[in-house]
């Protein structure tokens, strides 16, 4: 039950309301809709164009959020409204979009891994490597599995300028304390080239996190399962280049190249929820602690080849190859579920596990502009894709989740008509046509460990491997109507698929005789709708929606106490939602802007049909951004965003309250000219406000997963070009 009283519908006829006047003002300069294309969308569709809701974030907005933190996952949830809190940890637990997941790419190739979730995808490049975001919200198909709540797009740095350029960059951060264990810092460098023929870019990155300390001068808790970014070290290296083949004939090639480790030089120490004192952590004593195992990383190789003609017998050709190699390993421990007595005495076994996937690629599109008098615009292509994924226990070779190997070709088609001057009408379809095989595997011992498995007790549970095959009719339309120069209305519908977590499913079978024919692995077909508005004028900038999501086999994850883990159930779900963002240019150097999220997202637990509260792994709060930009003279720029969490109490789990107290974070930033380089300053939590973590919320609530947040610090940073 939400804290928080918000009446979607309310939203929107105010708005529309406050948006009439302008509409009606005709004497008033216009300004017209953006008209930058958005690659995410396969028909070469602009922001004006689109029926979905799409935001761009720029490389201006990204540069600011380096100077408050280089955590990924902060930026979005501080940039998009419907992101949920960021978990300022190496997992991403909780981390979801408008309560669904994800489909995280680079330069369109596909990052997450539906197969095996580790709660790691947005943890695949580095943010200086990333010229801008594409955010498409609400389900989608047009890029393929995993877009139940949305698409997020990082498009890497390219050459801009003829000729040789340079740039050479430094940063130091540090906690408000100035304790040495709080220092961190990155060095950078990027060289690009360019002429008429050939575009060039290559860029390095190594970046060292210092610990992070609370707002009460303590240092924060370790999450020593999913891993943490406080202590890490990350490289990334980006390699770029492209050849222009004649005036129409482009081919392009990048290899991205990310690792990130955690570090095991501090240990957690357990809070106390019944006081309110949180996790904290010391120094690592081998004599106290024990053993610790490998230290958890993310290690991400991203390939991609692209060729463009953009007079294919009369039409544009895309076609594109990629390679994506995920490696994810997490902290060492003694979970239950690890425990095999044939090994070691029960609660003496240490392991970690680590998710590994491969996925390999291709996509070709066909787009044909200007047919019907102008007013028809035609795409067609398909894709195809192998993604084999596992999750293994390193420390003594066993498989955890079994190996998976998705294959699919799906082709698909889209058309977008212009039926009167002010009325454009998207219509499409994709066919997802995938097959899902898994060899015979057996489950670890640690599953039937309780008593009440009788003579099976510790013993491996064999299950039959197969082949399931997924064929999905997938359309989509869509409405937007221009009110005038200004004005949009715009509505869509949209089914978006997805994967429940297989090896989550398949890694915990107890039971004889199953097989993977028997496991309820049917995909996530997500029914999506949204009706909005949006508006560009003079001064004011605005859009607001309305948006129902819906599936009649969803997936969630639910904590059982019997393996005392996470496991996804199929359940039916409901999502309904509403965003709104307002942009103001108060002065010709002033920009003020708010933007507010709602959700509320039901689903039958005990599948009886009554609908009842999802859990905080599942939705996220409700959300109150606002923001400064002031420009000042000689090329300075100063920043201010303030975030708002509404509190929202949350179904128990494993009978234990949970529930999340909400809070509010400020950040600022400023940059400007220095020599030949810039200068920026920025500050994390500007008012030192002492939080818990979503992640206190999302996870078991256990004493040692008492997360308090991360108090004030401070970053500073100088970029040189030559």
């Amino acid at each position: 039950m939400t804290k928080s009283v918000f009446t979607p519908s309310l939203l929107c006829v105010s708005v529309l309301a406050a948006l009439s006047p302008s509409v009606q003002a005709a004497e008033q300069p216009t300004t017209v809709l953006a008209t930058e294309y958005v690659t995410a969308k396969r028909g070469q569709q602009t922001l004006k164009e689109s029926a979905q809701k799409v935001l761009i974030i720029n490389r201006e907005q990204i540069n600011d959020q380096l100077l408050i933190s280089g955590d990924t996952s902060q930026a979005l949830a501080k940039l998009i409204p419907g992101y949920a809190p960021a978990s300022e940890k190496l997992g991403t637990v909780g981390e979801s979009f408008r309560g669904r997941d994800v489909l995280f790419m680079i330069d369109g190739v596909p990052q997450s891994n539906p197969l095996r979730n580790g709660s790691r995808e947005s943890r695949t490049i580095d943010l200086s490597m990333v010229d801008r975001i594409e955010v498409v919200y609400g389900a989608s198909a047009e890029q393929g599995l995993g877009a139940t709540g949305g698409i997020i797009n990082f498009i890497t740095k390219s050459n801009r300028e003829d000729g040789l350029s340079q740039q050479i960059g430094v940063s130091l951060s540090s906690s408000s304390e100035l304790k040495s264990a709080g220092l961190g810092g990155d060095v950078r460098y990027q060289a690009s080239y360019g002429n008429d023929k050939v575009d060039g870019l290559f860029a390095v990155k190594y970046a060292k996190e210092g610990m992070y300390y609370q707002a009460d001068g303590r240092m924060m808790g370790i999450y020593g399962n999913q891993g943490d970014v406080q202590g890490s070290d990350s490289i990334d290296v980006l390699t770029k280049g492209s050849y222009r083949l004649d005036d129409n004939k482009k081919i392009a090639a990048s290899v991205n190249y990310y690792h990130l480790e955690g570090s095991q030089d501090y240990v957690n120490v357990a809070g106390d929820r019944s006081t309110g004192r949180t996790d904290t952590a010391r120094k690592y004593n081998p004599a106290i602690d024990g053993e610790q195992g490998e230290n958890p990383y993310n290690d991400v190789l991203t390939v991609n080849a692209t060729y463009d003609d953009e007079d294919f017998f009369g039409t544009r050709l895309s076609a594109q190859v990629f390679y994506n190699d995920f490696a994810a390993r997490y902290g060492a421990n003694y979970a239950a579920n690890y425990q095999d007595i044939s090994i070691a005495p029960n609660g003496q076994l240490l392991d970690q596990s680590q998710n590994e996937s491969t996925k390999i690629g291709s996509k070709f599109t066909i787009n044909k502009d200007n047919l019907w008098q102008d007013k028809l615009a035609l795409t067609a292509g398909v894709d195809a894709m192998q993604d084999t994924t596992e999750q293994r226990l390193i420390r003594y070779n066993r498989s955890w989740a079994p190996k998976m190997v998705y294959r699919t070709v799906s082709p698909f088609v889209q058309a977008r008509v212009r039926l009167a001057d002010r009325l454009n009408i998207s219509a499409g379809v994709r066919y997802e046509n995938g097959e899902l095989t898994v060899d015979d595997f057996q489950t670890l011992a640690g599953y039937t460990r309780a008593a009440r498995f009788g003579n099976r007790r510790w013993t491996t549970t064999q299950v039959a491997g197969g082949k399931l095959k997924f064929d999905e009719l997938l359309p989509s339309a869509g409405v937007v109507y221009d009110v005038n120069n200004n004005t949009q209305l715009f509505a869509n519908y949209a089914k978006g698929l997805g994967m429940p977590d297989v090896g989550n499913a398949l890694r915990g079978i107890t039971d004889v005789g199953r097989s993977v024919a028997n496991t309820n692995l049917e995909p996530i077909v997500t029914d999506n709708t949204e009706l909005g508005v949006r508006f560009y004028g003079e001064k004011l900038s605005a859009d607001a929606s309305v948006y129902q999501s819906k599936s009649d086999l969803g997936s969630t994850l639910q904590y059982n106490p019997l393996t005392e883990g996470y496991q996804a159930v199929r359940q039916k779900t409901d999502i309904k939602g509403a965003e709104i963002a307002l942009r103001y240019q108060a002065t010709d150097n002033t920009q003020l802007s708010a933007s507010y999220a709602y959700a509320q997202g039901k689903y039958d637990a005990a599948g009886d049909g009554v609908m009842v509260d999802m859990p905080a792994r599942n939705i996220s709060p409700n959300k109150l951004s606002l923001g400064l930009v002031h420009k000042l003279p000689n090329n300075k720029r100063f920043t201010a965003t303030a975030t708002h969490l509404f509190s929202r109490d949350y179904p128990a789990v494993d009978s234990r309250e949970s529930s999340f107290s909400g809070y509010t974070l400020v950040d600022v930033a400023y940059r400007q000219p220095l020599g030949k380089g810039e200068l920026g300053i920025g500050v994390n939590n500007l008012l030192n406000e002492e939080y818990l973590n979503y992640l206190t919320s999302t996870v078991l609530p256990t004493s040692d997963r008492f997360s308090g947040g991360r108090g004030r610090s401070y970053t500073i940073s100088y970029t040189q070009s030559f």
